[in-house]
């Protein structure tokens, strides 16, 4: 589908397409707090979480030590938002990563699992 859209500049008015995408917001496949769902994320999110870090970067196509800088796991988190078109904030990736770490951790893996098989 495509409309036309005015772009206003200090000249005058210039009219340029611009191309709509159907754009359905998606939501995580499990909550927060769904940890047990799947015991060997849980367990490995409980008791080595950097291994499950490491092992989640890698899938996800990053380089597997990205985990060991600080706050990189919520930029995945939120990259992983918009790849997978979930609605969201840098404030609530920022919130669930600094108060609940792990859950979030196990919450992200979970969902690559629903997501890549």
């Amino acid at each position: 589908m495509e409309k036309k859209e005015a772009c206003k500049s200090g000249y005058g008015v210039c009219d340029r397409a611009v191309m709509s995408q159907p754009n359905t917001p998606a939501k995580w496949n499990s909550r927060i707090l769904d940890c047990c769902i799947d015991r060997r994320v849980c367990l490995c999110g409980t008791f080595c979480s950097m291994c499950l870090a490491c092992q989640m970067a890698e899938r996800y196509g990053e380089c597997f030590c990205l985990p060991l800088l600080p706050r990189t796991m919520m930029m995945m988190r939120t990259s992983m938002r918009e790849r997978y078109n979930i609605p969201g904030s840098l404030i609530d990736d920022w919130a669930v990563h600094m108060f609940c770490g792990p859950c979030a951790l196990c919450q992200m893996a979970r969902e690559m699992k629903h997501q890549l098989g």
